[in-house]
């Protein structure tokens, strides 16, 4: 989405989104308040456009509840301490900027120039923080049981992932784990392949090679991140392969 369309029309539409949450908003006015980031507002001042941070403060606390609500009745044998660990998983930045990502929450975003200029549609806070504001602008649109129905259906997978123990985020740590546990013999190593872009965008393009086969590529904005990606690919191969 463009980010010079005029921030007061009510002609924006935000049709392939609202049937991706399962709602339809009454008015876009909350929703455009939740996809629009402070750099956004900030050029646009002049027209008193509110950004997100708000929205998201609120959205963070509902999701909280909600997920902590699903998971007590869930996992009724569970302790607190397991619901707890549970939870952040789901809640994590990593889980929620994936899922934002997945709705295509990034096309939708309202940046500011520098923020687009510098990738925003991708950076996991802007996507996270927009997906907290959206639950809460479900809320003030419609009421509790509409944001709470709606964080279950978009977070639904995730949800399931952590209760079964899939949901994994620190894949290198867990890759170098499993050839460990396997002790059968096998190494394995991380590798940066490439480095590329402007200095304030760099891609970095990581493998992981399980003895001398690359098992699994990734790209990022960091080498961490692209260690993570390409660790996640390797991870699902293993599994494949081994499990």
């Amino acid at each position: 989405m463009e980010t010079d369309k005029d921030p007061t029309s009510d002609n924006m539409e935000y049709n392939e989104l609202e049937n991706l949450l399962g709602y339809t908003f009454s008015g876009k006015n909350l929703l455009r308040m939740a996809l629009s980031h402070s750099t956004y507002a900030y050029e646009h001042k002049q027209l008193n456009v509110q950004d997100n941070e708000r929205l998201e403060f609120l959205g963070d606390g509902i999701l909280d509840f909600v997920i902590a609500d699903a998971l007590y009745q869930r996992k009724k044998s569970r302790d607190e301490g397991y619901l707890s660990k549970t939870r952040a998983l789901i809640v994590c930045e990593t889980t929620l900027s994936a899922i934002a990502a997945n709705i295509g929450l990034g096309d939708n975003l309202l940046l500011g120039k520098g923020e687009e200029f510098t990738g925003g549609r991708q950076k996991p806070s802007n996507l996270a923080n927009a997906l907290e504001a959206v639950f809460a602008a479900v809320y003030l649109d419609g009421g509790f049981e509409q944001s709470k129905r709606v964080i279950l259906h978009t977070m639904s997978e995730s949800i399931n992932a952590a209760l079964s123990g899939d949901l994994v985020f620190d894949y290198k740590s867990r890759m170098l784990e499993l050839a460990q546990i396997k002790g059968i013999g096998h190494t394995i190593r991380f590798e940066i392949l490439d480095e590329s872009g402007p200095v304030h965008d760099m891609s970095f393009t990581c493998a992981v090679f399980l003895d001398e086969e690359i098992i699994g590529q990734g790209i990022g904005h960091s080498k961490k991140l692209a260690e993570q990606e390409a660790a996640k690919a390797a991870y699902k191969e293993w599994m494949n392969r081994f499990s």
